[in-house]
């Protein structure tokens, strides 16, 4: 009698972020006939996406006890691993496939949702030394795969994060009225946690170049370094646009705003793929992307999207009025910004490549 494949999905948080995101997401397709499914995290504090597992039937666990990870969260994830029978551990971002590859007495699988040289020196250096005993490599996109090539192990594999989105046109409507918008009014907006690397500052100095009448633009995503967000703040009112610049903070209703938005834009500097991108991509918006990382393999410029160099206000703040005023343009790249979302980004499929990754290291 043949039993059920447990896998352990193992993350640092469950909080709003991408890696984090598409774990719940993906939630939703596990194909629970064939695997049976734990999801472990270490910080207690960042539980946002835990009641959503839940919610799909998932068999949730806390490893971590205080705010930061402690010697007690590889000792519980070994005692996780051997009191539930599990065949496989799935780790996802560099901190937990470290623990994953000292302490796992069964095979890891890896993905890898950043690029390698964004992450400190310390981790990097840890992450490379353990990278051998990967059993399989994921990578969210060909930029990534290619960031981690020279590192000794497997070589990745890439499978490109996928999305859902389904937002109703009242939650739109509802969204824009929050802000105190018209209907005429233009709406710019962005996802992204306040962090080196997302383009905050270029964001703020793209609005100050923008010709009046200038649209609203609002800033979705926490701070991750206490003080960021009022240096963001500061510096829009030193650049005239504190009025126009909105920072809401972590949002559930994300998505609503992106698909209120007449333009969305993404000026990170660094990028392994843009999970918020592809979401108001999903969601047929235009959107105006610096050309870093996995992002040009989403955006395609003057088909999908705008494409504009990174670091560049002027840039940023040319792509968004081009939007703006070419509303014919912007329709066109928001049609097929969806299509390509959908005919290229599916979860379901997304989830069936990784379990075909499980299958092949499960067959070893």
């Amino acid at each position: 009698m043949t039993t059920t494949p447990v896998v352990l999905v193992l993350i640092k948080g469950l909080d709003i972020g991408g890696a984090e995101r598409m774990v719940a997401e993906a939630a939703r397709h596990w194909d629970r006939s064939r695997f049976r499914y734990i999801v472990a995290y270490a910080l207690p504090w960042a539980d946002a996406l835990v009641g959503e597992i839940e919610s799909l039937g998932g068999y949730v666990r806390c490893l971590g006890r205080s705010r930061r990870l402690s010697p007690g969260v590889a000792r519980r994830l070994r005692s996780l691993i051997l009191d539930e029978s599990v065949d496989l551990v799935h780790a996802h971002l560099p901190t937990m496939g470290i623990i994953a590859r000292t302490v796992s007495p069964v095979p890891v699988v890896y993905t890898e949702h950043g690029i390698a040289s964004s992450y400190r020196l310390s981790t990097r250096i840890a992450n490379r030394m353990t990278y051998r005993r990967n059993r399989a490599v994921i990578a969210v996109s060909r930029a990534v795969a290619d960031s981690v090539a020279s590192y000794p192990g497997p070589h990745p594999v890439v499978i490109p994060n996928a999305v859902e989105v389904a937002v109703t046109p009242g939650a739109a409507r509802e969204a824009r009225a929050e802000l105190g918008l018209a209907a005429a009014d233009r709406l710019v907006v962005h996802v992204g946690n306040i962090r080196p690397g997302k383009g905050h500052q270029d964001l703020v100095r793209a609005a100050a170049r923008l010709r009046s009448p200038s649209p609203t633009i609002v800033s979705i995503g926490a701070e991750t370094y206490p003080g960021d967000l009022e240096r963001m703040q500061r510096l829009a009112e030193s650049e005239g646009v504190a009025d126009r610049v909105r920072f809401l903070g972590e949002r559930a209703d994300a998505r609503s705003l992106m698909a209120a938005a007449d333009v969305y834009v993404h000026p990170s500097t660094v990028e392994a793929f843009g999970v918020a991108l592809l979401e108001a991509m999903a969601l047929g918006r235009p959107v105006v992307a610096t050309a870093v990382g996995g992002v040009t393999e989403l955006v395609k410029d003057g088909e999908t999207g705008i494409l504009v160099p990174p670091g560049d206000p002027d840039a940023l703040a040319a792509g968004i009025e081009r939007l703006l005023d070419d509303r014919d343009c912007a329709a066109r790249l928001g049609s097929a910004a969806g299509r390509h979302a959908s005919t290229r980004h599916g979860l379901e499929p997304m989830v069936r490549a990784i379990e075909a990754v499980y299958d092949e290291v499960l067959r070893r």
